[in-house]
């Protein structure tokens, strides 16, 4: 008994709603009950694999649609989320900037006071040290004046004195000639005396 020819055929079905799940169906063909010849083989193949080929670019291109629109769905979201992100970042900023100014502006008519206050403080400083300078100044050449003054006297005492002196100096000289004169006048009448008693 002349021993059976069995051709196969495979067949993948590829169903949408399993995406990517093969299903693999197995067919035997007796060649003693059906006629099959390589050629009807090859056009049943081709006929599936067409139609397989369809539905994969279908279902693809309902993927890409849908992933698409998702795309722009979630790219809308994103902007949507950094636009409202913005302007509460830029909200913030705003209020910061706006303490930031009132705060400033406080400190700078804090400072401001206290230089007008210092100011003052040194003019009123200013002015005193110049009436105690003025003062001082007026009691130096009140000073210099009576100095001069008493050097004055002074050089009039020491002129008056030293003339006193030189008169007195020649007084002195004179009484002391004259008594040095009657001394040897007297002396040389007691030696008269002597001599002639």
């Amino acid at each position: 008994m002349d021993k059976e020819e069995h051709s196969v055929i495979y067949i993948i079905d590829d169903s949408e709603e399993e995406e990517e799940e093969v299903v693999e169906e197995v067919i035997e063909i007796k060649d003693d009950d059906v006629e099959c010849s390589a050629e009807s083989t090859l056009t049943v193949y081709k006929h599936e694999v067409k139609n397989k080929l369809e539905k994969i670019g279908a279902h693809l291109s309902s993927d890409v649609v849908e992933n698409k629109t998702r795309m722009q769905s979630y790219i809308k979201s994103v902007v949507k989320d950094c636009n409202r992100n913005i302007r509460e970042h830029w909200k913030v900023h705003q209020e910061e900037m706006r303490e930031f100014k009132i705060e400033y502006t406080e400190q700078i008519i804090t400072v401001f006071k206290q230089w007008d206050s210092d100011i003052m403080q040194v003019e009123d400083e200013e002015n005193e040290i110049n009436g105690i300078f003025n003062h001082q100044q007026k009691t130096f050449q009140q000073t210099r004046m009576l100095q001069a003054d008493s050097l004055k006297t002074l050089k009039q005492a020491d002129d008056e004195f030293l003339k006193t002196w030189e008169d007195l100096e020649k007084n002195y000289s004179n009484v002391l000639n004259s008594i040095h004169n009657e001394f040897q006048k007297q002396k040389t009448l007691l030696q008269r005396k002597i001599t002639d008693g």
